[in-house]
């Protein structure tokens, strides 16, 4: 029998570079809420995943974003971003294939390149979307702008990118998954693991089910509203045949609580429908959902509230 290997890769990326939704196909169950705009994820969040002899503890992190003049939330959610950096065993950089390398890219990968003495990686992700030819294309494409990216790092620091050509994956297409696996655990050291076999996440159940409605908070709303939005489980009792949970989603102004609300409660009906049907699969039985909306004014330049509503880390 081989000696067990145990340590942290963590997931860095612009927003919506898919981390959130390969972590979920790795761990293979929903544990990060997933949709297609930025800041769906806030929060560091642990994965876990057994291969073979190695347990892999994936970081999600939130996605990487340029700070201008914006709501504290954001300054909270980049540090949770940059902090995996030092604990990281493997750092892996998701780039979107279908957008390919953007300036932002460019910026971040440089200054993750200075930082870190962790290995670096590269991936594509969301290549099911491509076909072959097209993603050995953009594959290429990104190697040339890495080539370029690394005349501007420390020379002492290039040779921590261990694949200047990047690894292709998709979370769709689980046949990519177990070679990444393959991949990662190169770069993990002999260790015991540091949790049961059947542990998913170091996070409670609580902030799961938040993560979760969350989601579909985000999911199905419009552009502005899901920013200022924030998920508040009150009370979460599990009884004999079903699980009963009351939450509130917390917003900004009254005028997003009437968005969130919609015309004669069509919106939150919609909304609680959609998150019982998500957590009845993740909790394996009935769920009973009372969804409110309450107004906090401003609660995303606030710190306090922002730890007590997104469970960030103050600083």
């Amino acid at each position: 029998m081989s000696n067990q290997q145990s340590g942290y890769v963590s997931l860095l990326g612009r927003p919506n570079a898919g981390k959130s939704t390969l972590l979920n196909a790795l761990v293979g169950q929903k544990i990060a809420g997933v949709s297609s705009k930025p800041q769906t994820t806030r929060n560091r969040i642990l994965g876990i995943c057994n291969h073979d002899q190695a347990q892999i503890l994936f970081l999600d992190t939130p996605g990487m974003h340029r700070l201008r003049k914006s709501a504290k939330i954001n300054s909270l959610m980049n540090q949770e971003a940059w902090s995996v950096i030092g604990e990281s065993d493997l750092v892996l950089y998701m780039i979107d294939a279908n957008i390919g390398m953007e300036g932002l890219d460019r910026d971040f990968l440089k200054s993750i390149m200075k930082a870190t003495e962790s290995p670096v990686a590269l991936v594509l992700s969301k290549t099911d979307r491509m076909k072959k030819d097209r993603i050995k294309e953009r594959s290429h494409q990104v190697a040339a702008q890495i080539a370029e990216i690394l005349e501007e790092v420390p020379e002492e620091k290039r040779s921590f990118l261990v694949n200047p050509e990047p690894i292709w994956s998709s979370a769709k297409n689980r046949e990519s998954l177990p070679a990444l696996l393959d991949f990662i655990c190169e770069f993990l050291p002999e260790a015991p693991w540091m949790y049961p076999e059947d542990d998913l996440t170091d996070r409670p159940q609580r902030f799961v089910v938040s993560e979760l409605i969350r989601e579909k908070t985000f999911r199905l709303l419009g552009e502005e509203i899901p920013y200022h939005t924030a998920v508040r489980i009150d009370k979460m009792e599990f009884k004999k045949n079903n699980v009963s949970i009351m939450a509130s989603i917390i917003v900004a102004r009254n005028s997003q609580k009437g968005m969130v609300i919609g015309k004669q409660g069509s919106k939150i009906k919609e909304i609680g429908i959609e998150a019982r049907e998500e957590l009845e699969k993740h909790l394996d039985q009935p769920v009973f959902l009372d969804l409110q909306v309450k107004v906090d004014p401003d609660w995303v330049d606030d710190v306090s509230l922002i730890a007590e509503y997104s469970s960030l880390e103050l600083s």
